[in-house]
């Protein structure tokens, strides 16, 4: 079988990213950094040859999407299994508020693992099983081909760690910083992370 490969993009920075409040399944806009960040993403993305691009259905990911679409050519397939953990009664709030708020919550939140499940939404478990679900689609939908994902940082880190053979619990020293791009390959039944982190379409590029 010719190797697939999945190009894995965060959005853009948005107004909850700088504000370091819990997104989740809710939504903010892109910043004007942000819009900057995307549009610099749309450029690089005229020199990749995509055969299919995949959007998050949440507002930020398809803002981020738009001028990937337009570099590459591809129209955007929505898929909700692309969202971002759910975190429930978090979403919204920053972490003074969450511990304010909800303090027993964020104590098993902190200390649960990636087995806890945050009320009214997901564990890192659950979103984990998500994304494999549509992942595992890929090899058979787009066999040889090269496939885009504009999704979320949450969504990126549980596949980057179940392709290099991390537990979920195994705190996470790399970065994913927004618009980066990561990359997977399938071989031999599995997924390998061929590079991680690439944001190199923001050298010289500077925030207003």
């Amino acid at each position: 079988m010719p190797d697939t490969e999945v190009i894995l993009i965060r959005h853009g920075e948005t107004e909850w990213n700088v504000a370091k409040r819990f997104q989740g399944h809710k939504d903010s806009d892109l910043t004007e950094n942000g819009k900057q960040q995307v549009e610099a993403l749309g450029t690089r993305f005229q020199d990749e040859d995509l055969d299919q691009l995949y959007s998050s259905d949440l507002l930020r990911t398809q803002k981020t999407a738009k001028p990937v679409s337009l570099g590459t050519g591809c129209q955007v397939e929505l898929d909700v299994r692309l969202r971002e953990k759910n975190l429930g009664i978090f979403e919204g709030l920053n972490v003074p508020e969450i511990q304010e708020q909800h303090p027993e919550a964020y104590k098993a939140f902190r200390e649960g693992g990636a087995r806890y499940r945050i009320e009214s939404g997901e564990s890192t478990l659950d979103h984990l099983v998500r994304a494999l679900g549509f992942l595992e689609e890929i090899p058979q939908k787009h066999e040889g081909q090269k496939v885009g994902i504009v999704t979320h940082g949450g969504f990126i880190r549980v596949i980057l760690k179940n392709s290099l053979g991390m537990s979920q619990d195994t705190p996470t020293r790399f970065t994913i910083p927004n618009t980066s791009i990561h990359r997977i390959v399938w071989k031999k039944d599995q997924w390998i992370v061929s590079s991680m982190g690439d944001v190199s379409h923001l050298n010289g590029f500077s925030k207003t």
